[in-house]
């Protein structure tokens, strides 16, 4: 297995200009042998999309490099894409950017050696709520790439929640105090069948992809029962969902030395078995 180090990464690629900022999209590709009798060192590769975090407020390309540089060496293209926050563009510009950057990067598959076929979204916090919400949705919001696998981690699915800290205030994500019809929109849960809310208008839009959720059980940033919830609800639905209470793990677990090579190991398995 090549070393991180040795991983090409084109940094900082335009996707599209907005007013409030330029979108842009960092691209790890692999940099290793065939991994398979059937493979060659030239064969396109699975994609695995990074989302960051930062409660809609903050949050940047880079959070997921170790991640990305990781998924490199693991035989993925690997690409974090950058989306607007909500001091700068109310929802749904968040999931809108988020959708367009898959889209960019998926566009250059030829470029990348990118199997466009084999598509994986993984976000932590608020990117993971992105990133299920752009699993789950369909084309409501503009991406034409198919998602393939999904991975969550400490992720908020369920805005209308009391479990939510902010639920019934104002969010990052809106100008000014959201309706319970937007609450419901910009909620993932809604999207699946296996929820009581979900309806014609609200999900499910499409069958949810494999997916992997994982929250930590000392999180005191975004409750665990968001994650158990939104698992009951895909299993409820008939779609293929794991769930994984991670124990002694706080909010940003999947970035510790000490749960990262676990966390690390449990990810790429069930990205690899299912890209």
């Amino acid at each position: 297995m090549p070393r991180s180090s040795d991983v090409p990464v084109h940094r900082n690629r335009t996707v599209a200009d907005r007013e409030e900022r330029t979108l842009t999209a960092d691209v790890y590709r692999p940099d290793a042998p065939a991994t398979t009798e059937t493979e060659t060192a030239d064969s396109p590769r699975p994609l695995v999309v990074f989302v960051y975090g930062g409660a809609w407020e903050t949050g940047s390309t880079g959070q997921f490099a170790r991640w990305a540089l990781d998924a490199a060496d693991e035989g993925f293209v690997a690409a974090e894409v950058s989306y607007r926050l909500g001091h700068e563009a109310p929802f749904p510009a968040q999931i809108e950017d988020v959708c367009e950057g898959i889209d960019w990067v998926v566009d250059r598959a030829d470029e990348f050696g990118i199997d466009s076929e084999a598509v994986a979204v993984v976000g932590h916090s608020a990117g993971a709520h992105l990133a299920l919400l752009a699993a789950l949705s369909d084309d409501e919001f503009g991406r034409r790439t198919g998602i393939d696998a999904a991975v969550g981690v400490s992720g908020v699915y369920d805005l209308r929640a009391d479990d939510h800290e902010r639920a019934g205030e104002s969010l990052p994500l809106f100008d000014s105090r959201p309706s319970a019809a937007e609450l419901r929109r910009c909620s993932p849960i809604t999207r699946v069948g296996g929820d009581a809310d979900a309806n014609s208008e609200n999900g499910p839009d499409a069958d949810a992809p494999p997916t992997l959720l994982l929250h930590g059980s000392d999180d005191s940033v975004v409750a665990p029962d968001q994650s158990a919830r939104l698992a009951d609800a895909l299993d409820a639905a008939g779609n293929e969902v794991e769930y994984d209470a991670v124990g002694a793990a706080d909010h940003v677990f999947l970035h510790s030395s000490y749960h990262y090579p676990a966390v690390r190991k449990r990810v790429f398995s069930f990205l690899h078995e299912r890209l």
